[in-house]
């Protein structure tokens, strides 16, 4: 039909313009078949590795026994003159009798058996049920977990204890205690997380320490610097000071840090309360923003500001932005006010300086002037600079005034205007 025609014509001629399309398509499948084939291969050959990888492997199996009444489908190892030992991903198991249901990749280690993960972690106690598929561990009856860390080994016992591998935590729900270089730690329930060298605490949380005692309902701790973040109320009682707060930091290794929430401090002759309070125990300094007030134990005064600095050593306080000073007086209140007001000397010494803008205020007098200077042991308040006071429908003025108390009776006793004195009154009659 096609004499003069050659082979590739002919099929040209036959299957029309697409026959190389289609040779072309035939060969891509094929292509396509084989690489199927490699990556069917290829992942078959993974999830045996896999498979593999999760089982837990036999190191040591010593005496074997099988009892398919108690125990169906487990391989019973007992120790001889040397203990049975696993290996699972990157950790070792000894112990003196092993339950092991290899179908289900898991086992019952019984008798002194100990768990070891690398150089740093070991987890000893009287029983281990361990599951190879999710790498999770519980350890009871006398659980001992130590770590070696930068800072020095840590110790964590209680009666049970769930590591799990995979996210590299460690829990436990039935009271546990934490001894670590500095402290040690009891809570009810705790989880530590080991990348992090940090331990989360919760209900009954107990820091001894021989500086102070920390009880707190929620608290983060660090392992590697010492710190401690709690939650909930929490009191810090020193040697020195005892401390309150909802909501807090504390550097256990130099007794420093701060609340934000409903904070007190309560030093030897003076309470600290404020939204946000600052502690350091090396300088015995404290200050506090928002909402302070400060109460001087010994003569009932009391500071209210949104800024103070307290200086414990040196008995002084400062305080700024709207600051309020209230003492009693002739069972009186009187009130004190300045830009800034200033607190020094010991109870007997004791000295309040008021500076710009001062006022004072009590039921029966009442007055202003620049600043203020009262002093505890001499009795007298001093009005300092453009001083007026009214006292019921009299006023007075001069380049100073003071105010003399009765040492005794803490009384108002006297009254002095030094230089250019005026006094005026309303006059009843008109």
């Amino acid at each position: 039909m096609y004499p003069n025609l050659s082979s590739a014509s002919l099929k040209y001629a036959i299957f029309g313009p697409n026959f190389y399309e289609l040779k072309l398509l035939r060969i891509f499948l094929f292509f396509l078949f084989i690489i199927g084939i490699s990556h069917a291969q290829t992942a078959q050959e993974e999830q045996i590795d896999t498979t593999e990888s999760k089982q837990i492997n036999i190191v040591y199996g010593a005496n074997f026994t099988k009892d398919e009444a108690q125990f169906p489908g487990a391989s019973i190892f007992s120790k001889d003159d040397r203990q049975v030992q696993f290996e699972h991903q990157g950790a070792d198991l000894w112990c003196d009798i092993a339950i092991y249901y290899q179908k289900e990749n898991r086992l019952r280690a019984l008798g002194n058996v100990r768990l070891q993960q690398g150089d740093s972690i070991e987890l000893t106690s009287g029983k281990i049920n361990y599951d190879g598929e999710t790498r999770l561990a519980k350890a009871f009856e006398s659980v001992l977990l130590e770590t070696e860390q930068q800072s020095g080994q840590m110790t964590l016992r209680t009666d049970t204890l769930y590591f799990d591998r995979e996210r590299q935590e460690s829990y436990y729900n039935s009271s546990g205690t934490i001894i670590d270089s500095t402290n040690t730690l009891t809570s009810e329930i705790g989880r530590y997380f080991m990348e992090l060298n940090k331990y989360q605490f919760l209900d009954s949380v107990h820091i001894d320490n021989p500086q102070y005692i920390l009880d707190s309902e929620q608290l983060d701790y660090y392992t590697t610097s010492k710190n401690a973040y709690m939650y909930g109320p929490s009191t810090i009682t020193g040697e020195t000071y005892k401390i309150y707060c909802e909501r807090g930091f504390y550097d256990t290794k130099v007794e420093s840090g701060y609340g934000i929430k409903n904070t007190r401090i309560d030093y030897n002759n003076r309470i600290i309360e404020g939204d946000s309070v600052y502690f350091d125990k090396a300088t015995e300094f404290a200050s506090a923003t928002n909402n302070i007030v400060v109460t001087d134990t010994v003569n009932n005064g009391v500071i209210r500001a949104h800024y103070a600095e307290v200086f414990k050593a040196k008995d002084s306080v400062f305080a700024t932005k709207r600051a309020v000073s209230i003492s009693l007086v002739e069972q009186d209140s009187l009130y004190m006010h300045g830009d800034t007001l200033m607190v020094t000397g010991k109870p007997e010494n004791r000295i309040l300086r008021a500076f710009r803008n001062a006022k004072f205020y009590k039921t029966d007098l009442s007055g202003k002037c620049d600043s203020i200077h009262s002093a505890q042991r001499t009795g007298v308040t001093q009005l300092i600079k453009n001083p007026v006071i009214w006292n019921g429908e009299n006023q007075m003025t001069g380049d100073s005034i003071h105010l003399i108390s009765d040492l005794k009776t803490e009384k108002l006793d006297s009254l002095k205007v030094l230089n250019n004195a005026f006094i005026i009154s309303l006059d009843s009659i008109s």
